[in-house]
């Protein structure tokens, strides 16, 4: 009853408004910009191109007051191999790096005052990297897939990615360039 009325006083228009008061950004599984506002467009389009389809999972008000994990896929249409994800989660214990192997490779990321690590890997002949990085509280997994394994910079690329979406986050940490 108060929905209609409410829809009655303010319009449809007015109604959206007041529901989505407080909304940081599009809503779990819709299509959004490349790296979803997250991570400079930018940074994303300069390693996949223009023609790309992106989601997104959670939000950034999720992440921060709910602990709800937020994700951000960007994909080549019709090239599986070629994309970009950004996961971040609340993650306030140790972090643990997964304990399978690398074929190609772990190098790390960053500089003396912020560096951290990234598998490489061969899957089905295409290179991936993909970079674990901890912004207190939140730990970070970057992905980045490419066709062939021309993947030097990756990292690098991944781990500005991540200072990006901390510096969204409010961490203090990511204000610095080191």
């Amino acid at each position: 009853m108060r929905a209609a009325a409410t829809s009655a006083l303010l319009g449809p228009a007015g109604l959206l408004a007041v529901l989505c008061a407080g909304c940081t950004g599009p809503g779990p599984g819709t299509a959004a910009a490349p790296g979803c506002g997250l991570v400079p467009r930018s940074a994303v389009v300069g390693l996949l191109g223009p023609h790309v389809s992106t989601r997104t999972e959670g939000t950034l008000a999720g992440l921060r007051t709910g602990h709800a994990a937020l994700e951000c896929r960007t994909t080549v249409p019709g090239h599986a191999e070629r994309y970009v994800t950004i996961r971040a989660q609340y993650h306030p214990r140790p972090l643990q790096l997964p304990a399978r192997s690398c074929s190609a490779g772990w190098v790390y990321a960053g500089t003396p005052q912020k560096f951290t690590p990234a598998c490489q890997d061969s899957v089905s002949g295409h290179g991936r990297t993909q970079l674990f990085v901890r912004w207190q509280p939140y730990v970070m997994h970057v992905t980045i897939g490419r066709q062939d394994r021309n993947w030097g910079g990756d990292a690098e690329v991944a781990l500005a990615m991540s200072r990006s979406l901390a510096r969204h986050l409010g961490v203090r940490e990511a204000r610095g360039n080191g």
